[in-house]
């Protein structure tokens, strides 16, 4: 797996070539995350799969509770910051997902592994994460745990997913 230095380093090599080339990063908004890009972004790792089913899905909010984790209809219809990407679960390792920003600001995530790719959470089979990785119990972290700052460029995060199962115990085949 490439890490961010050697994917700018690839970048720098390509250049010239039928545009930027971006390893391993996917999700619509990739090209927000190379290297030229003008876009403030971030660049979400996300570890921690159970299996390689379904989808991998980064939602953004805005970094207040009353907002945080609300139907995006309704954030959208409010004129609120609301972005969702989805991208194919990753045959193996990480996934290395690009989410625009709408410029510089804080923001909350959050992080799905939607595996039965059905666009709802299910919470006794999907995964699910949030920067800074906070402990989870019967409901959403509080904002304040989860809220991250952006300024110009691209802001690297790292999210690992949690079950509500748990994870596999070894040398169990999910």
């Amino acid at each position: 797996m490439f890490t961010r230095t050697s994917r700018l380093i690839l970048l720098a090599l390509t250049a010239g070539l039928a545009g930027p080339v971006i390893a391993n990063v996917s999700g619509p908004d990739a090209q927000a995350c190379a290297a030229d890009s003008q876009d403030v972004a971030a660049l979400v790792t996300i570890t921690g799969f159970k299996d390689r089913q379904g989808n991998v899905r980064l939602q953004l909010y805005p970094d207040n509770n009353k907002d945080f984790l609300r139907s995006g209809k309704k954030l959208t219809a409010e004129g609120k910051v609301f972005r969702r990407v989805e991208a194919p679960t990753p045959e193996a390792g990480d996934a290395e997902i690009c989410i625009k920003l709408p410029g510089p600001g804080r923001y909350a995530l959050a992080a799905l592994h939607d595996r039965n790719a059905d666009g709802k959470l299910n919470v006794f089979s999907d995964g699910y994460g949030f920067p800074n990785n906070p402990k989870v119990g019967l409901g959403a972290p509080d904002v304040e745990k989860v809220a991250f700052s952006a300024t110009a460029g691209v802001l690297n995060i790292a999210i690992t997913l949690d079950y509500f199962g748990g994870k596999p115990k070894a040398g169990k085949r999910p």
